[in-house]
């Protein structure tokens, strides 16, 4: 019985199906290795304008550890289990296109400018001048009498291409032909086969074939896919595992409201999480904490790896628990997470005293609490020989390394936080309006604040920005990696954003989690003259605009807040003021002369909405105020555009 499929016997195909397919699965998990090992260190990690204060160049005691969990780290995402699979896939493609693959025979296309080798646009005397050079040469009377067999038959299909060629070119029946069906003879067969060789699905290896397709479509697909839906569906969108943030859900609902939150419970809630377990497997949660400590009082032992390999997920961690706690508007639960994120990456204890100072390297923690000097700034208002004794650092140049690690480390001086309207100079009833926070970043060693003229507060408008204000948020540079040498990671700088309600002390209902990412801290390294003066061009102005998540009140009214402002990694760069929302009524509408005229009879007004593609209907949506579509222009009829052409021809005597 003849077979009902054709199939790929020679090879022509399959080794290219197969290299297909093994690329369209090989080249994403690729990228996908090439990226972990590529990201891990794509921006800076030290504080701008200060020496490389890594935990090894600092000579800390804990380099060795930090050294070693990096190199692991670094191990992992290089030798895994994806390395493996994208080795073994592009072994097999590379010897599959190496042994296997071969050119295809392409007998169904058909280029007759390819087999005579000359150009498109060739003319007719090169055309024939080229078909007599190849006849001789493959004509089957010129060949030579000891070649074999095969070349002879592989000359002689040769020189039928040719001719075929030729005819292509130069016959008119021909040439049609190829035009019309793309070969000369006119339609040819399209064959449908089988890109495997016979003997793979009818011969004794059938079965085997049939396992591996079962073992591909049937369990292999259905497991990956299944993987990536379970790991999909494990994880909410900002990364933290379902079984973690229903933890902090119902540690958050259980609540008591009465008790103050602190470092202390949210680090019982932490230790539960999923995330961990995954670290530490059987540990209970009471030596997870332990070694929590033995990070906070920076202490070195025999679980360094460990230790270390828990405090790196903290991080991330506690962001999830910030994000779920902004939503039950729980700003004290908020506000000490952040702290603990603080205290985490500085090695510092979260429930004592101190912090500013002790965040520091190689300070004596006794030492700076039997001293007067408390916080950042005052270590360079006193001499220097004085900061290291208020520091217990005797070393000259450790304690250089330490000041200028100190004077590098940014606070925020507001200037200005007012609630805008876009194209508006004063907030209307039931619009959306943001807050405006003009500042100015300030190093702990510049003294007083500069004057800043109030010409240089004010924003001047364009139509990009009423179409979207947040846009300057993004202008800026990102904030570098914060300095954190206890700290196995990079970690990212930036300050939580918040508007608080004065009467309950409660996140604004509704509002999300708004992050200060973009600073340029060019201020950092002004000299002293330089701050005090604020010239235009030295001292930098920095903007930031934090929207509400409603519209304002409905009617005329004052409202107070508060802004707070956390650093997630420096302590003593926190900003906290009041709030003042005044919503003033609309002024009425002073109609024009033309827009008086109405008509006796008619009681409506003819003071239209503005139009939504004006300026004026621009500010009007942005306050939320109706606006009138506009309408697209009627095209005159042909009738209409030609009525005034004279057409008639007769000649008028």
């Amino acid at each position: 019985m003849a077979s009902e499929y054709t199939y790929d016997e020679d090879g022509e195909t399959w080794p290219f199906f197969v290299m297909a397919v093994l690329s369209f699965a090989l080249v994403p998990l690729t990228a996908k290795w090439a990226w972990r090992i590529v990201s891990s260190d794509r921006k800076k990690v030290n504080v701008p304008g200060a020496i490389d204060h890594t935990s090894t160049s600092l000579g800390l005691e804990n380099a060795g550890s930090i050294g070693d969990f990096k190199r692991k780290r670094t191990s992992d995402r290089i030798f895994n289990k994806t390395l493996l699979v994208v080795v073994l896939g592009w072994a097999i493609v590379g010897y599959i296109g190496w042994n296997h693959t071969k050119e295809a025979n392409l007998q169904g296309t058909f280029d007759p400018y390819a087999i005579l080798d000359v150009a498109m646009n060739a003319s007719e005397r090169e055309i024939k001048s080229k078909y007599r050079k190849l006849s001789l040469k493959f004509h089957p009377d010129k060949l030579p009498q000891d070649i074999t067999d095969a070349v002879k038959q592989e000359m002689e299909a040769a020189f039928i291409k040719i001719n075929l060629a030729y005819k292509s070119l130069t016959d008119e029946v021909t040439r049609n032909n190829f035009l019309r069906y793309g070969h000369p003879d006119g339609p040819q067969d399209v064959k449908h086969g089988i890109a495997l060789p016979k003997f793979l699905v009818e011969g004794k290896y059938s079965p085997l074939m049939v396992v591996i397709y079962f073992a591909l479509v049937g369990l292999l697909l259905p497991v990956v896919v299944g993987r990536w839906w379970s790991n999909v569906k494990a994880h909410t969108r900002r990364g933290l595992h379902v079984d973690t943030a229903g933890i902090f859900t119902r540690k958050l609902t259980d609540r008591n409201p009465a008790k103050a939150a602190t470092p202390n419970m949210l680090l019982e809630w932490l230790v539960q999480a999923h995330e961990l377990k995954e670290v530490t497997g059987d540990m209970e949660p009471a030596q997870i904490r332990k070694l929590i400590d033995a990070h906070f009082q920076r202490q070195s032992g025999p679980s360094d790896l460990q230790k270390l390999q828990i405090v790196a997920k903290l991080p991330n961690l506690i962001n999830g628990l910030i994000d779920i706690a902004n939503v039950f508007r729980q700003f004290d639960v908020v506000a000490t997470a952040v702290d603990l994120h603080k205290a985490v990456v500085s090695a510092v204890n979260p429930c004592g005293k101190y912090q500013e100072l002790l965040q520091l390297p190689y300070v004596d923690e006794n030492q700076v609490e039997a001293q007067p000097v408390k916080r950042l700034g005052k270590l360079f208002a006193i001499k220097e020989d004085e900061a290291g004794k208020a520091l217990g650092i005797t070393d000259a140049q450790k304690l250089k390394t330490t000041l200028s690690i100190a004077a590098h480390i940014p606070s925020l001086r507001i200037l200005d936080a007012s609630f805008k309207v876009p194209g508006e100079d004063k907030v209307t009833p039931a619009s959306k309006a943001h807050l405006v926070v003009k500042f100015l970043v300030k190093s702990p060693r510049l003294k007083s604040c500069p004057r800043i003229d109030d010409e240089r507060l004010k924003e001047v408008e364009t139509m990009e920005m009423l179409r979207n204000p947040l846009k300057t948020n993004d202008e800026e540079t990102s904030l570098p990696h914060a300095y954190a040498p206890y700290f196995p990671e990079p970690v990212a700088n930036n300050w939580y954003a918040f508007i608080l309600n004065q009467n309950d002390n409660r996140i604004v209902e509704g509002s999300e989690v708004c992050k200060l990412e973009n600073i340029d801290l060019s201020n950092l390294n002004l000299a002293q003259e330089s701050w005090i003066s604020g010239k235009e061009g030295e001292v930098k102005i920095s903007t930031f605009k934090i929207p509400l998540s409603q519209p304002t009140a409905s009617v005329p009214g004052v409202s107070h807040y508060r802004l707070v402002m956390k650093n997630n990694v420096y302590f003593g760069s926190d900003v906290d003021i009041p709030l003042t929302l005044e919503v003033k009524p609309v002024p009425p509408k002073i109609p024009s002369n033309k827009e008086a005229v109405r008509d006796d009879s008619d009681d409506e007004s003819d003071i239209s909405d503005p139009e939504e593609d004006s300026l004026a209907g621009a500010l009007a949506a942005l306050r939320g105020g109706p606006v009138k579509k506009t309408e697209p222009e009627e095209e005159d009829s042909d009738e209409e555009v030609f009525t005034d052409i004279n057409t008639d021809t007769e000649d008028e005597s």
